[in-house]
């Protein structure tokens, strides 16, 4: 019986080990400037989102909307070249208003990931 109970253990050990890469194997966002729910005194220059891997720049945009859900933004986010965690969009003029930041990256593992937050200027 002590045979089998090992037996289990390691295999339950062994199945746990092998997994835990996948459980946070997808881009997950760390950090954004503006902050998710900000308001601002002034309008952002730029959006800045940090991810927890790298970015692959070609599967990963931002876009931004204002309260009516029209997209503001023309230009297409790049992966910043000294730290491929960081995807950033340059900002168009902002008017005061409040606008959401929608955003979907993918990782050195190819899987998507999506997600949205919004922002204030006064």
């Amino acid at each position: 019986m002590k045979a089998l109970h090992t037996v289990i253990l390691a295999t339950a050990m062994a199945a746990a080990t092998l997994a835990s890469p996948f459980a946070s194997a997808h881009a997950t966002l760390k950090s954004s400037n503006p902050e998710a729910g900000a308001t601002l005194a002034a309008a952002p220059k730029e959006i800045a989102l940090t991810f927890n891997e790298k970015i692959e720049e070609a599967f990963s945009t931002i876009t931004v909307a204002d309260s009516q859900g029209k997209e503001v933004a023309a230009e297409k986010a790049k992966v910043d070249a000294a730290n491929p965690t960081v995807l950033r969009l340059t900002a168009p003029v902002l008017s005061a208003g409040s606008y959401t930041v929608t955003w979907a990256v993918a990782g050195h593992d190819g899987h998507r990931r999506k997600g949205d937050f919004k922002f204030t200027v006064k």
